[in-house]
């Protein structure tokens, strides 16, 4: 549907610059001026190179089949390049028409025609480079938004145009010529800055650095994600595919790991409209520090004795572990320890706010479980009477990982 939009649009917009073109060459023939010819002739390449950026949107409309099974959507670019290549040869041929006739001052034929066609050409290509560049940049369209820029200069060319003739009917020198040169040169200067982005995007180059950190930073704050990669991008016609490899914790199963990938695509595709795909990898991967909880009895130091409740405990004992070595710890009350109902849930939600990776556990209710399984903190089944035979076991390896709860729903209120 936009791209069917951005065809609409470029076709009023070639029908449009057409006619001008016609009238502008008529009229500049009668009237004997080279600056109005030359911005006919500049109006011809315009709606050649909007057929182009149609004749592009066009094929990449066109569903992926066998032989093209990423689309059509590079003929939108290959489009923009040619494009470029006529914008090339208009300045050279409206520099050469102008230095031709920069010594020779003629009459102005039908001055007030000339004036009238030349205001209304300016006025015409504000309209068009408005709706080109919304659309534009409505549909990504790099081309719809190449011709936008090019009617921009339109405007400001017509109205120089405008003033040249003005000059010229009062027999000043110089000044249609000094004007085609201008015209000259903004047209080679779009020219070169399109073909350099459209081949960029036919050899899959990404040239927009500000949308690539957007991605990045979306990417690395999805909960679940521990670390990013490789981000790649690439711009296809309107559109940008993408793919990246992020890291997630290795005790993950696969469902979960896909669920985190598949949040990540839909968050991306929902946040830039323009990206038409993306695809995320999965690598696991151990955290280089890891904090564990400890539930405890006493609040002594780290041979404090560890407690058969969790929501329950009086105390809990966070340990920072790296490089498979305790670094550091500290003590904290648990202040729903008395609370009658649910004190695990309490607990849970007062412990995520400490940012743990891991709870050590002897027993556990259903909706602590998953609560933390779904904050992707692991859960694992105390081995050890003291909370430093625990950090011991788990720096081994020796704690199991729970794959559920260690009691039912029926049991659950009672911790």
């Amino acid at each position: 549907m936009n791209i069917k939009k951005g065809e609409r649009i470029a076709a009023y917009a070639t029908i449009v610059t057409v006619v001008l073109a016609i009238l502008k060459g008529v009229i500049g023939y009668f009237a004997n001026s080279i600056v109005l010819i030359a911005d006919a002739f500049h109006s011809i390449a315009d709606s050649l190179a909007i057929f182009a950026s149609w004749f592009g949107l066009r094929i990449s409309s066109k569903k992926a089949n066998k032989k093209f099974p990423y689309g059509y959507y590079k003929a939108e670019n290959l489009a923009t390049f040619v494009i470029s290549l006529i914008f090339f040869y208009v300045a050279f041929e409206i520099a050469l028409e102008s230095y031709s006739k920069f010594f020779v001052v003629e009459v102005l034929n039908i001055p007030f025609v000339a004036l009238s066609i030349a205001l209304i050409s300016s006025i015409t290509a504000y309209f068009i480079a408005y709706y080109e560049i919304k659309i534009g940049k409505e549909i990504n369209s790099q081309s719809l938004l190449i011709n936008g820029q090019e009617s921009r200069i339109d405007i400001i060319s017509s109205a120089f145009v405008f003033v040249a003739l003005a000059f010229r009917y009062f027999r000043v020198p110089y000044i249609e010529s000094i004007v085609g040169f201008g015209i000259a040169i903004l047209i080679f200067k779009i020219a070169f800055s399109n073909a350099k982005l459209s081949i960029y995007a036919l050899m899959d180059a990404f040239t927009q650095p500000e949308l690539e950190n957007k991605i990045e930073k979306l990417i690395s704050s999805t909960k679940g994600v521990g670390k990013l990669v490789n981000l790649k991008l690439r711009q296809s016609g309107p559109f940008i595919f993408g793919e990246a490899s992020i890291e997630v914790k290795k005790n993950l199963n696969v469902k979960r790991a896909h669920e985190i990938a598949d949040l990540v695509e839909s968050k991306i595709t929902k946040h830039f409209p323009a990206v038409e795909s993306f695809n995320i990898h999965i690598e696991p991967f151990t955290k280089k520090s890891v904090k564990l909880l400890i539930p405890l009895v006493e609040k002594k130091d780290i041979n404090s004795r560890v407690s058969p409740h969790f929501g329950r405990a009086i105390y809990f004992l966070f340990a920072i572990i790296e490089k498979n070595k305790l670094k550091k710890y500290y003590i904290k009350k648990n202040k729903f320890f008395g609370k009658p109902v649910r004190a695990g849930l309490s607990t849970v939600k007062e412990i995520l706010k400490e940012n743990v990776d891991a709870v050590v556990v002897k027993e556990i209710g259903e909706i602590s479980f998953h609560t933390l399984r779904d904050a992707l903190i692991d859960v694992y089944l105390t081995k050890g009477r003291t909370a430093k035979e625990v950090v011991d076991n788990f720096v081994k390896n020796k704690l199991k990982l729970l794959k559920k709860p260690t009691h039912s729903s029926e049991k659950k209120l009672k911790l």
